[in-house]
């Protein structure tokens, strides 16, 4: 059975999300960010093998909400509307973590992607909120290393806030977990 891997993943992830709360009624909000086609939403199926439920305005964007166990992921596909902007903000309250994810494969796209970041570290509503940069599509010949989109994001620039780019491919669930360790340890930290 090819998809037994897959499952192993999915139960993984979950076990560590529930290790994750210290109190059972805590809800642990994510905020999941990232340029259309950046492969938000296969990330969140490796995540939750469990109900995901679609919300979409018409405005042209989408939210999705993954509940698990106390645990709340809040997903935005970002398209290019710049006009709804300021209705985002209204979602950035109370954010435990902000995971961004980024096609390392669509080298076009790396400056808007990186002014997107860029405009959310600014944000008063996440300002010291850690992030988890996924350079995700690492499966694909034409990905740039982690590395190298760390520099072209001047990530290294960043002292308010804990952050980590992990190399991933939502694809095969690689780089999934590791990602989802160091949310986990931010999270206690930060709650701390």
């Amino acid at each position: 059975d090819l998809r037994a891997p897959h499952r192993a993943t999915c139960q993984g992830l979950l076990s560590i999300l529930r290790k994750l709360k210290s109190t059972p009624d805590q809800e642990v909000r994510i905020l999941l960010l990232g340029l259309d086609n950046g492969g938000k939403t296969t990330l969140l199926k490796q995540l939750a093998s469990e109900d995901i439920s679609h919300i979409t305005p018409t405005q042209g964007f989408n939210i999705k909400s993954v509940q698990s166990q106390g645990f709340k992921l809040n997903v935005w596909d970002i398209g290019g509307q710049r006009k709804i902007r300021p209705y985002w903000r209204n979602y950035f309250e109370n954010t435990d973590v902000l995971i961004y994810v980024i096609d390392s494969a669509d080298r076009k796209r790396f400056e808007e992607t990186g002014q997107e970041l860029a405009e959310l570290l600014d944000e008063e509503k996440l300002s010291g909120v850690p992030v988890l940069i996924f350079a995700n599509k690492q499966d694909l010949l034409t990905a740039a290393p982690a590395s190298e989109i760390a520099e072209g994001l001047n990530l290294h620039t960043i002292r308010d806030r804990m952050w980590q780019i992990q190399s991933c491919s939502a694809l095969t669930g690689e780089g999934i977990q590791e990602g989802m360790n160091w949310v986990c340890k931010s999270v206690n930290s930060k709650k701390k």
